[in-house]
């Protein structure tokens, strides 16, 4: 009998078939742990991104399973099929209902309850995945909401307020993208594989189960959507431009900035979702802030150039840098070296002459010193599964000037230093959202008083960062040292000149607040009142210029008033000079020496008089009248000025000489005969 059946039954068919159990997905996320993972996890205590993740792994199981059970069917059913034809032969042969005919009956019937438990199994199995695809949605929202609405977030207001800051500040700030870059690309890799979930569910899931079919249409558009979203929030402007764009003067074949402008837009992931593999050109812009502010509300419309300026090697194509082992990741970015800014003269002069009337002297240069333009950068990208993003983001605030102008660096300071984002949200599965849009200038609230905390730390980064720019075009390829930062000493004068109450600083006593007075060399000769930034800015100045490896080594006090210079001088034992800024008179510095009859003065001098190239060092060295000092404040040797520094040799005109006070540089003559300093007795 067995031998009868074996050509018919095969031996696994002699009993009821049971349903396949197929393997977890392997897990390849470095964020969770290599262990298998259950169905239905308890995501609430979970990392977002860890939940996404196993989530995911949970939507590949059932399709898996869903795919097998759909794929098991159409066998099934031609195997049922040759049975039921084996049993009409037979029975048409007059078999009627012999045992063998019976056994091959009751496994047929064996077999048709299996495909009918196999076809309700894949209905269950539908409605399964379709909640466990909206789970992921809702998990991937989550995720955004961390990377996006939270890390990136936060790293754009610090980058706000740093973008004033020295060279090293920005660098440190800017390497903390990379781990962002890394767990961007993770979340995409989560991203791409839920869409590929849902696209290969289209052929499964058709418009015979209407509910079903609607719930994957919407859930797969929104997927899209929100990919695109992220896709563009991923987009980062990764290096400010600097706050004043300045064109140098010169002929009008050559109207354009002395300083290359150096920005630099960076994608974070994207490898997973495809969109490196197809980026295309960058081109920046210059708008006014009027295009800005409709361009914030949608950007995707087209930016009017501004008519004033224009930009030269404004393009530049995304590249992935190679990869080394110091990266998670490697780079993509278009970086911009060389952006000048160019000035349209005829424009230029149209303007001037439509307003039908001469403007006051000095009314047209404030006016443009106070209009504040942005860089737009206008971007198209690709990627897999329908992802497109096209439109222009928008850089922090700048001014474009022909001349220099302090009040507006100064302005723009402020502004990115305490500017207050706005944060706007979406929606996103019907759970709200909130993005950070950088909105500055005109398009934020700048607060009129603001935390002496915040200020003393915008001041500390500004102050490094002034005493470092650059002098010429050269020095932008050579890297500076890291300049010293301000001693808590120096943050508690310069709190008291801004008149600090109740911990708070008014945003007048920074512009408007008189702190000294310079000379006014055009007219009588008599003082010009100095408000706090340009006293604080010409400080920077002059260490910049005559004294910034001296201010960088610790001998230079800076921001110290008469009243602590005598109080620190009278604790030392030895003759002992201390370099400070002059509170009085801007532009000036003040040595104040103990002397060896243990008296205290203070000398005062004008640090523009020294010629370019030297140093502060050269000045004290070269004079006589500081020969019997022997430290420098606190206690250190004064040859540590100049010790080990090349020493500049200038030859100096019959100008500079008319410019020096007398014997300034004189090593021969006595003070007694040639005076080089005069005394500050007040």
């Amino acid at each position: 009998m067995d031998r009868l059946l074996s050509p018919l039954i095969p031996s696994d068919m002699l009993t009821e078939p049971t349903l396949p159990t197929l393997p977890t997905p392997p897990i390849g996320s470095p964020f969770i742990s290599q262990v298998n993972q259950q169905f239905y996890v308890d995501h609430r205590n979970l990392e977002p991104l860890k939940a996404f993740v196993q989530s995911n792994q949970q939507c590949s199981a059932i399709f898996n399973q869903l795919t097998g059970s759909k794929h098991e069917i159409p066998g099934r059913c031609e195997e049922l099929k040759q049975l039921n034809k084996n049993i009409e032969e037979r029975v048409i042969r007059g078999a009627l209902m012999t045992p063998e005919v019976q056994q091959i009956h009751d496994y047929a019937q064996q077999l048709q309850n299996y495909v009918f438990g196999l076809e309700s199994k894949i209905g269950k199995l539908k409605l399964q995945l379709m909640s466990r695809i909206e789970t992921s949605q809702s998990l991937m929202g989550r995720a955004m909401q961390i990377l996006v609405a939270e890390k990136l977030v936060d790293w754009l207001i610090k980058q706000k307020e740093i973008s004033c800051g020295p060279r090293a500040a920005i660098k440190k700030h800017y390497d903390l993208l990379d781990v962002m870059d890394h767990e961007f690309e993770e979340c995409g890799q989560q991203i791409s594989i839920l869409l590929n979930i849902v696209s290969q569910l289209h052929s499964i899931i058709d418009n015979t189960t209407p509910d079903l079919f609607g719930r994957l249409h919407k859930s797969r558009n929104d997927l899209i959507q929100n990919t695109r979203q992220f896709v563009w929030q991923s987009l980062v402007i990764a290096v400010q431009p600097p706050v004043v764009l300045v064109k140098c003067r010169g002929s009008d074949s050559h109207r354009s900035t002395r300083f290359p402008c150096k920005t630099e837009l960076r994608l974070l992931g994207g490898e997973a979702l495809g969109v490196r593999q197809q980026c295309s050109k960058v081109r920046v812009e210059i708008i006014n802030e009027e295009m800005a502010r409709k361009i914030q509300q949608d950007p995707c419309q087209s930016a009017t150039i501004e008519q004033s300026f224009h930009l030269i090697y404004n393009e530049a194509k995304f590249q992935v840098d190679p990869p080394t082992g110091l990266q998670l990741s490697p780079v993509c970015r278009a970086s911009f070296d060389r952006i000048r800014l160019v000035e349209n003269a005829v424009a230029t002069k149209r303007s001037a002459t439509e307003n039908g009337f001469e403007e006051k002297k000095g009314t047209r240069r404030s006016k443009v010193s106070s209009l504040r333009y942005y860089l737009a950068y206008q971007i198209e990208l690709t990627g897999h599964h329908y992802i497109e993003v096209s439109g222009y983001k928008l850089s922090l605030p700048v001014a474009a000037l022909v001349h220099s102008s302090l009040e507006a660096e100064a302005s723009l300071f402020w502004n990115r230093s305490f500017a207050e984002g706005v944060r706007s949200s979406f929606i996103f599965l019907g759970i709200s959202f909130h993005l950070f849009f950088l909105k500055t200038g005109i398009l934020s609230v700048v607060p009129d008083n603001v935390s002496w905390e915040r200020v003393r730390n915008a001041l500390n980064l500004k102050f490094m960062s002034l005493i470092q720019e650059p002098q010429d075009v050269k020095e932008l390829t050579v890297d500076p040292p890291e300049p010293r930062e301000l001693s808590e000493e120096n943050l508690e004068h310069l709190a008291r000149r801004l008149c600090v109450v109740d911990g708070m600083v008014h945003k007048r006593n920074f512009f408007n607040k008189t702190v000294a007075h310079k000379e006014n060399k055009v007219q009588d000769g008599s003082p010009v009142a100095c408000v706090f930034y340009e006293w604080f800015y010409k400080c920077a100045s002059m260490v910049n210029k005559y004294m910034q490896e001296q201010w960088n080594d610790g001998l230079i006090t800076g921001f110290c008033s008469k009243e602590d210079s005598e109080r620190n001088l009278r604790s030392v034992v030895q003759p002992t000079m201390l370099i400070r800024f002059s509170d009085l008179v801007i532009g000036y510095l003040k040595i104040s020496c103990k002397l060896p009859d243990h008296r205290v003065v203070h000398y005062e001098t004008e640090a523009e008089k020294m010629p370019i190239g030297t140093s502060i060092a050269d000045a004290i060295r070269c004079n006589p009248t500081f020969a019997f000092i022997q430290n420098i404040f606190p206690n250190r040797r004064v040859s540590l000025l100049w010790q080990d520094r090349e020493r500049v040799e200038e030859t100096r005109g019959e100008n500079w000489n008319q410019a020096m006070p007398p014997g300034y540089f004189d090593t021969v003559y006595s003070l007694e005969s040639k005076p080089v300093a005069a005394i500050d007795s007040s």
